[in-house]
C-alpha cells in the first residue's frame, strides 16, 4: 500500500570504494562494515530508518530534516575518526512509500545530491536548509544553484559544517568563522588531495590494524559454511547457491567441510528444526558444539544490474571477521562462475597452495549446470533427499533435467534414489546415463557414483571397493565413503576390515547412526560378542536418543544376555519411538512367546498384519503361539494362511532350498509329518546347504539330535546370529535340551 508524505531522505556513498576494491577487496569489506555500524547505531538516536543499502551505499528516511542533518553531521564524525571517505545528501520533500521502499523526484534529487558532495561534506537542498537554518547547532554555507538530469528546476545547494557533534537541544552557539577556522587537518586534506592518495592512506592504516590477521586453521580441518544470505530478492537465488559454493569448496582436499547431513544432527541436538537456515548465529553455534574454529558466512547483493557476493571468514568463539572476500557479477550469467572465484580466493586464504587449487577445482558450470533455475531445484532435491522426503527429492531432481538435460550431478542423484526407493529400472537409465559423463562431476562425486554403480548395478564388490578407496585415497576425511567401505567389507564377510572402516567414520562423525547400526550388527549376528554390542548400544542411545534402532539393539543384546525382560522393555521403548519399525514388532513378539506371554504375541502379530497385510511371518507366528495356548484350530486357520503363500514359492523358485524348507515346515505344522519330510529333505539336494533352515526343519520334525547336528554345522560353517537362535520359534523346541544350551553357552563364551 503506498503512502504519500513529506519527508527528508538521506543518501549516504563511501568514495572510492570500487577503486579500493580492485586494489585491496579484503580492507574495504573491513571499511564497509565499520560504515554501517556506524549508520545504524546512530539512527534509532535521530528516528531515522534504514530503507535500503545498497553496496557501499545507504537510503535512509527522517520525519524532520534537522533530525536528519543533525544525524548526517554525527556520521561523518564518526566516519573521519575512522577514516571512512564519505558522502553525504539530503533532500526534503513530498516521497512515496511503499513496503520496504520509497519513490519520487525526491529520492532522485538526493542521491544526485550525494554524488556531487566533496568526500567528508554534507550537501543538503534550499528545501532542507530552510528547516534548520535558525537551529543554532547547525552551520551551513551556499554553495551554488545547480541543475540536476531529470530535474526540472534549479537546486539551491548548501553545505553543512561537520566539525562539532551538534546539540540536540540547540544550546550550542557557534560562528560559521570559527567553524571554519577550527576545520581540522584531515577535513582540509580530504579537500585538497587527490583521492587516490587518501585511499592509500586509508589502506596503509587499516593494514597496521588488520594486516597481521591470520586464519586459525591447518590442512584437513574443518569448517562450516552457513546458508547464502540472499539480499536480492530475487527467488531464484534461493537454495540455488548454497549446492554450488558448497560442492565448489569440498573439491579441496586441502579442507573439510562439514555436511548438511551432520548439520541437521546437530540442529536436533539444539531442539532446531532441521530445516532451520543456517544462518550467521546458527552456524557459529554448530561450529562451537563441533569443536570447529572457524565458520564462512556467503552473501550476495544487487546494486542496479551489478551482483556483490560476500563472504566472511568469521572465528567461532569471538565471532571476529578474519578475512573477508568481495567479487561483483554484472548480470546473473556471470553468478556461477564468480561463485567458482569466490571460492577459490577462500581456500588460499584458509593457506591452499595455488598450484593444489589449480589442480583441484572443476568449473561449477561443468560439475553442475550454467542454469540457475536448474541449480535451484538440484539444491532442493538435495535438501529434500536429506530430510527423507523421497517423493519431493524425485520431482525436483527431474524439474533439474527438465531445465538443463545435460546435467549429470542431477541424473546421478535421480538414478540413485529411483533404484533404491523407486523402481530400479528406471533408476539403472538415469544412472547408465550419468556414467556416460562421468568425468563431468567432482572426483568425490564421481567414485561416489561409480561405487555404486559397481556394487549394485554390476554386482561387483571388488570394483566398487577399488573406486571407494580411491575416494578415500583422495579424500581421506569423508566419513560416507568409510561407512560405504564398511559395508562392501561387510557384504564379503571381511567383518574385522568393515569394523575398521566403520569406526573410522564415526571417529570423523560419531553421529552417523546407520554406521554405528553396522558396527552392532557385526557384533551381535556375526561375532555374537554381546559385551561390544551393548557398549556400542549404549553410546548410539546416548548420541541419538530418539532413534528407535538404539532400544532395538539393546533388546537384541538382552536377549543374548537371555535377560527378556530388560529386553521386553527395550523394545517396548523402540515401539514407542516408532510404532511401524517392523523387526522391532517382530522381536517383541517372540520375546512375548518366550516369556510365555503367548495372548501379548498374538496381539502384537496381529497388529502387524493389519497394519502390513501382505506380511506373511506374522500367519505362521500366530500359528505357533495358538498351538502352544491350546487353541489349534486358530493355529491350523494360520498355518493354512501361510501354506497359501509357500506353495507359490515352490513354483516361482524351484531352485532355492528354503522354498521345499519352509513347505516341510508348514505341512508337518499341519499335521502332515510325512508329506513335510518328503518336500523339506529335498533341500539337501540343492546348493548351497542350508545348515541353520535344515535344523528348523528337523527341530519341527522332532529329530531333534539330527537337528542339533545341522545346528552345529551351522555354527562351524561361521553362522552366528545366536540371538535369533534364541528367539527363533522353530528353536524353541530345542530350548530344554542339554547339548543346546551347552552349545550356546560355548558359542557365546567364545565370543
Amino acid at each position: 500500500m503506498q503512502q504519500h508524505r513529506l519527508a527528508a531522505i538521506m543518501f549516504t556513498d563511501i568514495a572510492g570504494y570500487t577503486a579500493l576494491m580492485g586494489s585491496d577487496e579484503e580492507r574495504a569489506f573491513e571499511m564497509l562494515r565499520k560504515n554501517r555500524d556506524i549508520h545504524t547505531s546512530l539512527l534509532e538516536k535521530y528516528n531515522g530508518t534504514l530503507v535500503k543499502e545498497m553496496g557501499d551505499g545507504m537510503l535512509i528516511s527522517f520525519d524532520l530534516g534537522s533530525d536528519a542533518v543533525r544525524c548526517a553531521i554525527e556520521i561523518q564524525i564518526a566516519c573521519k575518526e575512522k577514516n571512512i571517505p564519505l558522502r553525504i545528501g539530503i533532500h526534503e520533500g513530498e516521497l512515496v512509500f511503499e513496503e520496504s521502499d520509497v519513490f519520487g523526484d525526491g529520492v532522485n534529487i538526493a542521491s544526485r545530491l550525494q554524488a556531487s558532495a566533496e568526500v567528508g561534506s554534507i550537501n543538503i537542498t534550499g528545501s532542507v536548509y530552510r528547516d534548520v537554518k535558525n537551529k543554532t547547532d547547525i552551520h551551513t554555507q551556499f554553495v551554488e544553484e545547480k541543475h540536476f538530469k531529470n530535474v526540472d528546476e534549479q537546486i539551491k545547494i548548501y553545505n553543512v559544517l561537520c566539525e562539532e557533534l551538534p546539540d540536540i537541544a540547540g544550546s550550542a552557539r557557534y560562528s560559521v568563522k570559527k567553524k571554519i577556522q577550527q576545520r581540522p587537518l584531515l577535513n582540509r586534506l580530504l579537500k585538497t588531495i587527490p583521492l587516490i592518495i587518501v585511499a592509500i592512506a586509508f589502506a596503509t592504516t587499516i593494514f597496521l590494524i588488520y594486516g597481521s590477521t591470520t586464519v586459525p586453521f591447518t590442512e584437513r580441518d574443518w569448517i562450516v559454511i552457513t546458508d547464502f544470505e540472499n539480499l536480492t530478492e530475487e527467488t531464484i537465488l534461493d537454495h540455488s547457491l548454497n549446492t554450488a559454493f558448497i560442492l565448489s569448496i569440498n573439491q579441496s582436499r586441502y579442507l573439510n567441510v562439514l555436511t548438511r547431513q551432520r548439520m541437521i544432527e546437530t540442529l536436533k541436538r539444539m531442539e532446531k528444526e532441521n530445516s532451520t537456515t543456517i544462518d550467521e548465529e546458527t552456524g557459529r553455534e554448530i561450529a562451537i558444539r563441533e569443536g570447529i574454529k572457524i565458520f564462512i558466512v556467503p552473501t550476495i547483493s544487487r546494486v542496479g544490474s551489478q551482483y556483490i557476493l560476500t563472504a566472511k571468514i568469521l572465528e567461532a568463539q569471538t565471532a571476529n571477521i578474519l578475512k573477508s572476500e568481495v567479487l561483483y557479477a554484472n548480470s546473473q550469467d556471470e553468478i556461477i562462475e564468480k561463485l567458482d572465484q569466490l571460492s577459490r580466493k577462500l581456500r588460499s586464504l584458509l593457506g591452499e597452495s595455488r598450484m593444489r587449487i589449480s589442480d583441484q577445482n572443476k568449473p561449477l558450470k561443468e560439475v553442475t549446470t550454467s542454469s540457475l533455475g536448474a541449480l535451484k531445484q538440484y539444491s532442493l532435491g538435495i535438501e529434500s533427499h536429506l530430510r527423507l522426503d523421497f517423493k519431493k527429492a524425485k520431482i525436483h531432481y527431474e524439474n533439474a533435467i527438465r531445465l538443463d538435460s545435460n546435467f549429470t550431478a542431477a541424473k546421478a542423484s535421480l538414478g540413485n534414489l529411483l533404484f533404491e526407493r523407486f523402481d530400479r529400472e528406471e533408476g539403472l537409465k538415469w544412472l547408465d546415463e550419468a556414467i556416460l559423463s562421468i568425468d563431468n562431476l567432482t572426483d568425490r562425486e564421481k567414485f561416489g557414483i561409480l561405487s555404486f554403480y559397481a556394487v549394485n548395478v554390476e554386482n561387483d564388490l571388488d570394483k566398487g571397493i577399488g573406486y571407494t578407496e580411491k575416494r578415500l585415497g583422495l579424500y581421506p576425511d569423508d566419513p560416507a565413503a568409510h561407512n560405504n567401505l564398511g559395508w562392501y567389507f561387510q557384504k564379503q564377510g571381511m567383518y574385522d576390515k568393515a569394523l575398521d572402516e566403520y569406526k573410522m567414520a564415526l571417529q570423523i562423525n560419531p553421529y552417523m547412526m546407520l554406521t554405528n547400526s553396522g558396527i552392532i550388527w557385526i557384533y551381535l549376528d556375526y561375532f555374537a560378542q554381546i559385551d561390544s554390542a551393548m557398549t556400542w548400544t549404549n553410546r548410539m542411545i546416548k548420541n541419538a536418543p530418539d532413534n528407535p534402532r538404539g532400544y532395538f539393539y539393546l533388546g537384541s543384546a538382552y536377549v543374548g544376555l537371555n535377560d527378556l525382560d530388560k529386553a521386553e522393555e527395550a523394545y517396548l521403548k523402540a515401539g514407542e519411538l516408532n510404532p511401524n519399525f517392523l523387526m522391532n514388532q517382530y522381536r517383541l513378539a517372540h520375546v512375548y512367546r518366550l516369556q510365555e506371554k503367548y495372548n501379548d504375541a498374538i496381539e502384537v502379530l496381529e497388529t502387524i498384519l493389519k497394519k502390513n497385510p501382505d506380511e506373511f511371518s506374522p500367519q505362521y507366528d500366530m500359528g505357533v503361539n495358538y498351538n502352544l495356548v491350546g487353541k489349534h484350530e486358530l493355529a491350523r486357520s494360520h498355518f493354512l494362511e501361510y501354506n497359501k503363500i509357500a506353495e507359490t514359492w515352490l513354483d516361482n523358485y524351484p531352485d532355492d532350498p528354503k522354498s521345499y524348507l519352509y513347505n516341510g515346515i508348514v505341512r508337518t505344522q499341519l499335521g502332515d509329518k510325512e508329506a513335510g519330510w518328503n518336500i523339506g529333505k529335498r533341500a539337501l539336494e540343492l546348493e548351497p546347504p542350508m545348515y541353520f533352515e535344515f535344523a528348523q526343519f528337523l527341530a519341527v520334525q522332532d529329530r531333534k539330535s539330527e537337528a542339533l547336528d545341522y545346528l552345529e554345522k551351522a555354527l562351524e560353517d561361521g553362522y552366528r546370529n545366536l540371538v535369533w537362535i534364541k528367539l527363533h520359534p522353530d528353536m524353541q523346541l530345542l530350548h530344554g535340551e542339554v547339548r543346546f544350551k551347552e552349545l550356546m553357552n560355548s558359542y557365546f563364551s567364545k565370543s
